[in-house]
């Protein structure tokens, strides 16, 4: 009997085993995200092409708000049986009658995102007519706005930078109080954590969700004590930032890491929404006094957008060096790891760690992995990729009939990424330029955590990824280039001395220059400056 998945979000390659092991075979999982990019008549052709039992995965509990829109999809398919299953393991039968007696919470949903999306409108229209507050920095008390709805993320390098920031503003004397819907991985004890409270269900348009848990921010933070700094992760739609700032009568620090509509628009599918997004990040953009990015392109872009020069400070992505430091496992840990994966304990083995999204470039590896098979058996190497993303199913079918030579991880908790690194001979960032032609912007956090591992890193030259490896960190190559990715593989597995050197060199620079406490010192030497 076949069985498919539709899931809110990709699923843990833990949780995932477990559902193929139920299920006696392999299980199609197909997520929200990738089922949205579909135009209407290709999303009724996709789901009308699903039958079997239908499988509804709430690994993490917040996910349990986009059930009936989940039961939804279901109900189009061709399934003769669906059920629901949760992260601890528990089965409930769903139906088509369910979902459409579910309707009536997605109605009642909807009808309230249209009204929070009118109720922005005026926020919006309200804060871009007024000036910025004059404000100075009393105290060292920080809140910290996540207002992503993280469903199930619990590793990548958004959760790093969220932990990243947030214990080194500890390290620097702050008392932090972390807001936020999606749980906290990797945040210092010395932190409080507020729990945000995300919608107990969703309507559509999906994105109007974000504007009726974005408006309710500011009230579910009413209650902490007086901060001193509000720091927010720009996300799409949110503000809440300017209001709980003004507020307070605080300084407000964005973290801007980027255009949400440009990524929807190039890297996903354009919001049906975009103007009101657009006014949000233009409101939080004008009122923050800080604003902090990760990269010389996303500083030259907020420029040519007005934010004034001495507003902006920029500094690429960082690490907590210490949890990645190599020497903090043993031989036998490293064994242990590879023995997991098959992966033989003399093996070469070459590790890919992070999203499988539009610009990472996993893509491209998984071509030339495909390419090389035949000289990765003779060499002794073997591939290992970690995380899952859009291009997980394209991936998929380049590694099929290779799977003695490459192994698709799924995503593991964030906890055991630095493992991962450290039983690894050669790390892979091989990221791809912006389709459209626009300058890359990114900082991928995971080069850090690479440069951190101590090993020898093969990389894209691609603007601030080539400037970061220059001075013989690593092997660049150009970018998209699978036979330029082969050969340097080749040259590395070939050259041990070569590895040992490079990733040496790699963590010494890191150390120098890349913690999360340069990072954030960089923040808040510019906020000095501007509220003093």
């Amino acid at each position: 009997m076949r069985t498919f998945a539709l899931a809110a979000y990709p699923l843990s390659g833990a949780f995932r085993s477990r559902l193929e092991r139920e299920s006696g075979g392999p299980v199609e999982v197909l997520v929200l995200p990738e089922l949205r990019r579909l135009s209407a008549w290709h999303l009724v052709r996709r789901l009308r092409s699903l039958q079997g039992l239908c499988l509804l995965p709430l690994e993490d509990p917040s996910s349990e708000a986009l059930l009936p829109i989940l039961e939804g999809l279901a109900a189009s398919t061709r399934a003769h049986a669906i059920e629901v299953v949760r992260g601890d393991g528990t089965r409930e039968p769903s139906s088509r009658v369910r979902a459409a007696a579910h309707g009536a919470a997605l109605v009642a949903a909807s009808v309230e995102a249209q009204a929070a999306m009118r109720g922005a409108r005026r926020d919006l229209d309200r804060l871009l007519r007024e000036p910025r507050s004059q404000v100075r920095q009393r105290g060292r008390r920080a809140l910290f706005l996540n207002t992503n709805l993280w469903f199930g993320v619990q590793a990548g390098g958004s959760v790093a930078h969220v932990a990243g920031v947030a214990n080194a503003l500890v390290d620097f004397g702050y008392e932090v109080t972390l807001a936020t819907a999606a749980d906290p991985v990797g945040v210092s004890a010395a932190a409080a954590v507020h729990r945000l409270r995300p919608p107990t269900s969703y309507g559509v348009p999906v994105e109007g969700n974000l504007y009726r848990f974005g408006r309710a921010v500011p009230g579910q933070t009413r209650s902490l004590p007086q901060p001193s700094l509000v720091y927010q992760r720009h996300s799409v739609g949110s503000y809440a930032g300017a209001v709980v700032s003004r507020r307070a009568g605080v300084p407000l620090v964005l973290e801007y890491n980027g255009s949400e509509v440009w990524v929807a628009r190039n890297w996903g599918r354009p919001l049906r929404y975009e103007r009101l997004a657009l006014s949000a990040e233009e409101a939080s953009l004008r009122h923050a006094h800080v604003v902090v990015t990760v990269s010389q392109v996303l500083a030259d872009e907020l420029v040519a957008r007005g934010v004034e020069h001495e507003r902006v400070v920029w500094h690429p992505n960082g690490v907590d060096a210490d949890r990645f430091d190599p020497a903090r496992f043993t031989d036998e840990e490293r064994r242990e790891l590879r023995e997991r994966y098959g992966i033989p304990h003399d093996a070469i083995v070459v590790t890919f760690v992070g999203t499988f999204g539009q610009w990472h470039g996993v893509d491209v590896l998984a071509r030339t992995i495909r390419h090389e098979a035949e000289w990765a058996r003779a060499a002794g190497v073997r591939f290992l990729l970690v995380g899952d993303g859009l291009k997980m199913p394209e991936v998929r079918e380049q590694l099929d009939g290779v799977a003695d030579v490459a192994v698709l991880a799924g995503l593991v908790p964030q906890a055991e990424a630095p493992i991962h690194l450290a039983a690894s001979d050669v790390l892979v960032s091989p990221h791809v330029p912006n389709a459209d032609g626009s300058p890359f912007f990114g900082s991928p956090t995971k080069l850090f955590e690479y440069m951190a591992a101590g090993k020898a890193i093969v990389a894209s030259d691609l603007e601030q990824i080539g400037d970061v490896l220059r001075d013989d960190l690593a092997v660049l190559v150009t970018p998209g280039d699978g036979d330029d990715l082969a050969r340097a593989l080749r040259d590395l597995a070939a050259n041990p001395a070569r590895r040992a050197e490079l990733g040496a060199r790699a963590r010494a620079r890191v150390l120098e220059r890349y913690t999360w406490d340069h990072h954030v010192g960089a923040v808040l030497d510019a906020l000095a400056r501007v509220t003093r």
